[in-house]
């Protein structure tokens, strides 16, 4: 990479050029595109990370525009890895991109983990959240949590082995609509983006080969000003990174609700599906087509997003049976 480029970053003693030479060589994992992914990657990228892996499993939707990095108007409808990928490629050429459009479930997570240096969280859900903890951890790879809502978010760097993991901090799930999701709780459109420049920071420290402070829990409301770096330990009796229990990494039931009135529907084998047929069979019974290489069709009075490995968002409805349902009528074979 252009050395130039960083000069005002290696200047820094906390960086160096030996840092930057870290920086370069380093893979790092975003997990979810969305508000606090965008903004992670795009300053990865410009930090000088040497090779970044985007997951995300939705589409860009107008909703998502008043809080987000490196989308426009004109990817709406555009699988998010992708959009993302495409303009980062174009803000910094020197770095290897690579998308994942796809749900990162316990046989990806373990998969894509094991090759990079960190994992950063850009995630919208505490389930996918337990499922990088359990991977990094079985693998030994840091991770930073960060989750927002609202005027506010936390952070903390997750690094096994030296520290506290997210089952130190928060045991078990909990249960199904406990917590609020953007759609029902909104978000001020700064929040994710400042709580994304903690997470990276962090992140630049542990790639850089700075030594870093594990168990702290960063919280910060934007509304208000209030910040808190609250002390955390590892729990003794955690049966992750105590106990070596990867109960995340099991299968996972074939539906999940995502933020707003949508589910996202696994297919019980995954294939290649054939969208252009799919299209064809579903136009007579109502609005289907293909468009950046997935097909959308309105049916029923919801919005059925089905992509080439069979995996398909259900918007409009919250009720998980619902959704299977209607997955089995319209896409299963």
């Amino acid at each position: 990479m252009n050395g130039r480029r960083f000069v005002r970053q290696t200047v820094l003693p906390e960086v160096g050029e030996e840092g930057q030479k870290r920086l370069g060589k380093a893979t790092a994992l975003v997990a979810g595109c969305g508000a606090l992914g965008t903004h992670a990657a795009e300053l990865l990228a410009r930090a000088g990370v040497g090779r970044l892996l985007l997951v995300d499993r939705d589409l860009v939707e107008e909703t998502n525009l008043h809080r987000v990095a490196l989308f426009t108007p004109r990817d709406l409808g555009r699988p998010k890895a992708e959009a993302a990928a495409k303009r980062l490629a174009s803000i910094a050429p020197e770095v290897s991109i690579t998308p994942h459009v796809a749900h990162l479930g316990p046989d990806l997570a373990l998969d894509l983990v094991s090759g990079v240096d960190i994992v950063l969280d850009g995630l919208d859900n505490l389930e996918t959240r337990y499922v990088v903890n359990d991977a990094c951890v079985k693998h030994g790879v840091p991770w930073i949590y960060t989750a927002v809502l609202g005027t506010q978010g936390m952070t903390m760097a997750v690094r096994p082995g030296e520290g506290p993991c997210l089952r130190c901090l928060f045991p078990t799930p909990p249960p199904p609509g406990a917590i609020p999701t953007c759609a029902e709780a909104g978000i001020l459109g700064p929040v994710p983006a400042a709580l994304a420049a903690l997470e990276v920071a962090s992140a630049i420290r542990i790639l850089s080969g700075t030594p870093s402070e594990s168990g702290r829990l960063v919280y910060l409301d934007l509304w208000t000003g209030q910040a808190e770096a609250v002390p955390t330990a590892r729990a003794p009796d955690c049966p992750c990174c105590c106990g070596n229990r990867f109960e995340f990494l099991s299968p996972r039931p074939h539906t999940a609700r995502l933020c707003g009135e949508s589910v996202q529907v696994l297919p019980h084998k995954r294939a290649p599906l054939d969208l252009a047929d799919l299209a064809a069979r579903l136009a007579p019974l109502g609005r289907a087509r293909v468009a950046h290489g997935v097909l959308v069709a309105e049916l029923e009075g919801v919005l059925l997003t089905v992509f080439p490995d069979g995996r398909a968002v259900v918007k409009g409805v919250s009720d998980p049976a619902q959704a299977q349902a209607l997955y089995d009528r319209y896409v299963a074979r």
